[in-house]
């Protein structure tokens, strides 16, 4: 029976970290913010400065968050902003304060983001962004939020879990570095956007010839050069609206996969 119950109950987190949009009356999950192995510079679309994170479900009570859920830094002394000035100067942002941060798809990836305008205020061609260890992100407070996370909530997952994350889930050089690259490539594609057989070829070259300088594990670099392949098949076929649209879900597949790992090993007690 006991066993039952676990398989039950973890099933059941599952489902929740899966399917169930925030309440609008609830706080959704507090995240872990996976490090990013290095800096991830933010591409400029529009009128915002943005680069995708991957991310995961730290709370399995709370509901999912729904797409564009702001969200803060539970501390960000692990998080390094910096912009680069038009003569090649480097400037240190306050990243808690210029960056702002939503979920993008379920728990799974958010946004970070810093207005065009802003880089312009500063005199800054180009900023990076560099996520160290054991970051979490809280939703952020909503007037009129019946649940709220509470001190304890939040207690746990800024520290056990959230340790427990840092070793189930970012120790694993090939999943998470597999992950990582693939939804680099995909903040490289204009977002709504597909590109002709003679672009999609190229890009598709050129991030096959970038993964051997990447730093990736060899098991990493097969994995994300194996997606790649599958990428440009299926969007052949017409499965993706986009190359972009391919390489997002397949990042969440390998992130879904791992917070599944999480629970498991949160579950055991490991």
């Amino acid at each position: 029976m006991k066993t039952m119950s676990i398989i039950a109950g973890v099933f059941t987190g599952f489902l929740v970290c899966l399917n169930l949009p925030g309440a609008a009356s609830a706080a959704p999950q507090a995240l872990a913010l996976v490090n990013s192995g290095g800096k991830v510079t933010l591409q400029c679309h529009d009128d915002s400065c943005t680069a995708s994170l991957s991310a995961y479900c730290l709370q399995k009570e709370r509901s999912v968050p729904a797409k564009g859920t702001a969200y803060t830094f539970a501390d960000a002394n692990q998080v390094r902003l910096v912009g680069r000035m038009k003569d090649g100067s480097r400037f240190l942002m306050d990243a808690a304060d210029e960056l702002r941060i939503a979920s993008l798809r379920r728990q799974l990836a958010v946004s970070v983001a810093v207005p065009k305008s802003r880089l312009e205020e500063l005199g800054l061609r180009s900023v990076t962004v560099e996520v160290g260890p054991n970051v979490t992100l809280l939703p952020r407070a909503e007037a009129g939020d019946k649940s709220p996370l509470s001190e304890s909530e939040i207690a746990l997952a800024t520290g056990p879990l959230r340790q427990l994350g840092t070793r189930m889930v970012e120790s694993d050089p090939n999943q998470i570095g597999a992950a990582r690259w693939i939804l680099r490539l995909s903040d490289m594609l204009v977002p709504n956007s597909t590109l002709k057989p003679a672009a999609k070829s190229q890009f598709l070259a050129q991030a096959r010839m970038d993964s051997a300088r990447a730093g990736l594990s060899t098991v990493a670099r097969e994995q994300a050069e194996g997606l790649l392949t599958i990428c440009d098949v299926h969007t052949d076929l017409g499965a993706y609206g986009s190359l972009r649209n391919c390489l997002e879900a397949r990042h969440d597949t390998l992130l879904w996969n791992l917070n599944v790992g999480f629970w498991l090993a949160e579950t055991h007690g490991s």
